[in-house]
């Protein structure tokens, strides 16, 4: 992404603002110490956790983990790519960047995408015209009545009409200046058989799909009879990629950041539905199957998704798919139910916002949707019904990370089968083991000015500042826990790129080190770099302090290990494997008598 500009040109707006004045824009920042803080804006909270470093020019919030330069705000903030956050940082400082981000090539492209932009608003507004003021556009007209869709809801969402006419979008288009071949990329024609062009939607109502930040990208067109199919979208343009793309975005996107939430519905009149009923935080996924894309897309903005689709068998499929997708993509997943045979538009036009907000707030977690749907799929009373039942919970039940959450799981499933809960942590094969989350290190982050839940993530902080400040504290801290310490996926990424870089070019360290390591795309290192910058309780870095460190490390590191066996331990005592049991004990042991000998080598022995 960042191939268009040099490294120079990224610092250089980087310097000519100030992270501290445009967040300023968007949160309320109080000073506090050499920080800011203020409430997050990317996830719903009280108590304010989220931190501007003036002096670092970093921001982070140890409430949901999101941090990173100046850049990576507006990315989160806005929606944006990371050369549409650079073009904004640079217009904002009067940095003139013509001639130096792009090749010419990359200048035609960005010009033929705004020329079909710009397209697109113009077939927009022709379609919305003529639904509001064509005769032949009637029976869309009585059709939104009917649906109970306003005037000012029509207006907002740009809702059209295509005529049955042949070519009329396309004449229209033509004397804008627009060219059939401009038209054809576009999506808003077809060839005919015997030559020539027609438009590619006719006698349909009119649905344009904008992206997030509010241009049109295709269209999606409904037949106002029995023809098929019954909905017809755009193909796959430059602009429009069906699977990538969500209805409504860019007007819920203040709705779902406030909340931290979105509401998936199926639909276009669902999502439509949702709007004029008050509900912000919906987006329809153009009536097709979720995809990863844009699972991903929501990911950006939300940290909870509740799935609304239809009741019908289609809908709740469709959901059942649409759970493994979300939870994969990192977010927390609810299924909202509604009553037999409706769906959310039906469902807010009999019964109104505050029935559907009471749906919301009794919508189920992943785990219980799935526990629900098998139980009530087989017989729970019966040997092949409850094994069927299992096979359909536990692999989901296994990628609970949380082991309370996980426990209560279980019980439930217990209570609903009648299977005991220790047969159900057998068929589970182990206990849940909390994955360490990729961006940060190894337990939940939200306490204390670091953000650091226990003191053995302080230590593992230090000793990162260590590594990134000093090759030679860096040599010893590999020396006594060897390549592969910190716990993470990204911290131990980033200290083997470390490694491998003083390798090549010697002892790099400090800011060199830093614009170094922000300059690449991994957005995982730059949330640690923001952690890091944040963080006000760090000793100064020293051997004594980073010996210390070591220790606390090790000392850590032995106490999950031994947590960890305890556990087995207690199953296998469960399970009757004396073997096992005796095996397990003296596991205990051993990691006991090492812990005992680090205590009394930090003066803790009593």
């Amino acid at each position: 992404m960042t191939a268009a500009f040099s490294q120079e040109v990224i610092e250089e707006v980087k310097e000519r603002v100030d992270i501290v004045e445009v967040i300023a824009g968007y949160v309320r920042l109080k000073k506090s110490g050499r920080n800011y803080v203020g409430l997050c804006p990317f996830h719903k909270e009280k108590t304010p956790s989220f931190t501007v470093s003036p002096d670092k020019q970093m921001f982070y919030c140890f409430g949901c983990g999101v941090g990173g330069d100046v850049i990576a705000f507006l990315m989160k903030q806005d929606g944006l790519s990371f050369p549409e956050a650079v073009k904004t940082l640079a217009a904002r400082a009067g940095i003139d960047l013509a001639g130096v981000l792009e090749t010419p090539a990359a200048r035609r492209q960005r010009e033929w995408k705004e020329r079909l932009y710009q397209l697109g608003a113009v077939a927009a507004s022709f379609y919305y015209r003529l639904l509001m003021r064509h005769p032949a556009a009637a029976p869309a007209r009585r059709y939104l009545m009917m649906r109970g869709v306003k005037g000012e809801t029509a207006r907002l969402f740009e809702l059209g009409y295509a005529p049955e006419t042949g070519t009329a979008l396309i004449d229209y288009l033509r004397r804008q200046g627009f060219t059939l071949d401009d038209i054809v990329h576009a999506g808003l024609c077809l060839s005919r058989p015997s030559g020539g062009a027609v438009d590619r939607f006719r006698g349909r109502l009119m649905f344009p799909i904008k992206d997030a930040r509010g241009r049109v990208i295709g269209f999606g067109g409904r037949t106002l009879n029995d023809g098929q199919p019954k909905y017809l979208n755009s193909p796959e343009t430059a602009l429009f990629h069906k699977g990538r793309h969500l209805y409504g975005l860019h007007l819920a996107l203040p709705g779902i950041r406030r909340q931290g939430q979105a509401i998936l519905v199926e639909g276009y009149m669902d999502m439509i539905a949702a709007w004029q009923h008050g509900i912000n935080n919906a987006v329809a996924s153009l009536g097709t199957a979720l995809t990863h894309e844009q699972a991903r897309e929501l990911k950006k903005y939300a940290r909870e998704v509740i799935i609304a689709f239809d009741a019908d068998a289609a809908g709740q499929a469709a959901a059942l798919r649409g759970l493994d997708i979300l939870a994969g993509a990192g977010l927390e997943v609810r299924v909202l139910e509604f009553p037999e045979g409706k769906d959310p538009d039906e469902f807010l036009a009999a019964r109104g916002a505050e029935a559907f907000q009471e749906l919301v707030e009794a919508s189920q977690s992943l785990m219980e949707f799935i526990i629900n749907k098998a139980v009530a799929a087989h017989d729970p009373t019966r040997p092949l019904g409850r094994k069927a039942i299992m096979d359909a919970v536990l692999p989901s039940l296994r990628q609970v990370q949380d082991p309370v959450e996980q426990e209560a799981y279980i019980r439930l499933l217990s209570r609903h089968t009648g299977i005991s809960e220790a047969a159900v942590m057998a068929a589970m094969g182990r206990p849940s083991v909390r994955k360490v989350r990729a961006a940060v290190v190894p337990e939940e982050h939200g306490r204390g000015k670091t953000g650091a839940a226990n003191p053995g993530e302080t230590g593992v902080l230090y000793l990162l500042k260590a590594y990134l400040e000093s090759p030679r504290l860096a040599a010893l801290i590999d020396g006594e826990l060897g390549e592969e310490w910190g716990g993470g996926r990204a911290i131990q990424s980033l200290i083997s790129f470390i490694r491998e870089k003083r390798r090549q070019e010697g002892e790099l360290a400090g800011q060199e080190l830093i614009s170094l390591i922000t300059g690449q795309d991994m957005p995982e290192w730059k949330i640690l770099m923001a952690r890091l910058a944040v963080a006000e309780d760090l000793a100064p870095v020293g051997e004594q302090a980073v010996k210390k460190a070591v220790l606390l490390y090790k000392l850590h590191r032995l106490q999950k290990q031994e947590k960890k066996i305890r556990i087995d331990l207690a199953r296998a005592e469960r399970e009757g494997a004396v073997g096992r049991v005796r095996e397990l004990q003296e596991q205990v042991f051993h990691l006991q008598q090492a812990i005992k000998t680090i205590k009394s080598g930090r003066g803790e022995q009593r």
